[in-house]
């Protein structure tokens, strides 16, 4: 079958049934019970020759008896998906953990050697829905000695966006930050990041938006490794955003929050 052909996976197999903590606890339950009914009766078996005739048939329907409830639960309460709230959930853990941890890996030697940046997520007033900007991201400031910068990271089941703004003086400038960042982005490119430069004007301030965009082949939010994948490889490119943005002492702090404009 073609690739064209195949249908899309928002998750795939390799995703670990989603049980209710009870039912899970069933089954062990049920399991191990099982095991020592069937140890108590290996036993009877072998030194209790009278109750031979009695046990066997005792063993049999408890066996059936336990397998045919554990059956049921999986049927009933196994997701061959993960339920759209449970998605929900992983995508704050995926912003506010994952991703922050691996951003906080990020090194720039030529502000200061043998350091990692600071990096925090930014929470906004209450009467923001989730305290996070537009729907499915957040915002993060990372910091190290003089050098600070926002970003803006959005993950909507199995497409990343990351954008970054940079302080620029007119419109024409676009042009020039496009040629500074060519190869930064052109790196991106490989695993499949589209980035588009954009310049706006935000309350009197001059910005380029730079936006770039992936969609993964395989769900993210159920794949551990997709996940380790993904967050590591936004870490490196912004590593390589803000060293180059330092080289060419580009500004990539604005007093607009970055974000879809």
């Amino acid at each position: 079958m073609e690739d064209s052909e195949k249908k899309p996976s928002y998750l795939n197999a390799n995703q670990v049934i989603f049980l209710p903590l009870w039912a899970r606890w069933a089954v062990i339950g049920i399991l191990g019970t099982l095991a020592l009914s069937a140890t108590v009766c290996g036993v009877v078996f072998l030194f209790a020759k009278e109750w031979r005739d009695t046990v066997l048939p005792a063993l049999s329907i408890a066996q059936t008896a336990a397998g045919g409830f554990a059956i049921v639960l999986f049927v009933l309460f196994a997701e061959k998906q993960l339920s759209t709230h449970r998605l929900m959930e992983k995508t704050d853990h995926f912003l506010d953990n994952h991703l922050l941890d691996s951003l906080s890996r990020i090194e720039l030697p030529g502000v200061e050697k043998n350091k990692t940046v600071s990096v925090a997520q930014i929470t906004r007033q209450a009467g923001i829905y989730g305290r996070r900007k537009d729907i499915y991201g957040a915002n993060y400031e990372i910091s190290l000695a003089e050098f600070k910068m926002r970003m803006w990271v959005g993950i909507n089941v199995r497409r990343i966006s990351t954008i970054y703004f940079v302080k620029v003086d007119a419109p024409a400038d676009v042009q020039k930050i496009s040629d500074i960042f060519k190869f930064t982005f052109g790196g991106a490119e490989k695993v499949g990041y589209h980035t588009n430069f954009e310049y706006s004007e935000i309350d009197g301030e001059h910005i380029v938006s730079m936006w770039s965009t992936v969609q993964a082949e395989q769900g993210i939010l159920g794949n551990p490794a997709e996940q380790l994948f993904w967050v590591q490889d936004i870490a490196m490119m912004t590593q390589s955003v803000a060293r180059t943005a330092w080289r060419n002492k580009l500004s990539l702090l604005t007093n607009a929050e970055p974000g879809p404009l």
